[in-house]
């Protein structure tokens, strides 16, 4: 059981892709995706919902305080935290 975390800002055309991905990885294994927005301005908190991740949206954006939110949210005791790089 692990729960997995992703610290997001305006990500609305990746992360489905990413928590498809994800689900697809999981090998029937529990896993939670906790997708914590900093704030979104675009489709990223409804895409996210969509793709079947739990939506956690932090007051203050900035990784180190989403990863902190998604952590408090997270109902098992193994986080995994996965960043989406910016692409050039």
């Amino acid at each position: 059981m692990i729960s997995i975390i992703i610290p997001v800002l305006n990500e609305e055309v990746n992360i489905k892709k990413l928590v498809t991905y994800l689900q697809n990885c999981s090998l029937n294994k529990e896993i939670e995706i906790i997708v914590a927005d900093g704030g979104s301005t675009d489709g990223t908190r409804a895409a996210a919902e969509a793709s079947g991740a739990t939506l956690i949206v932090s007051a203050v954006k900035g990784r180190a305080t989403q990863m902190n939110a998604g952590a408090r949210a997270a109902k098992y005791n193994i986080l995994y935290f996965v960043h989406i790089l910016p692409m050039p």
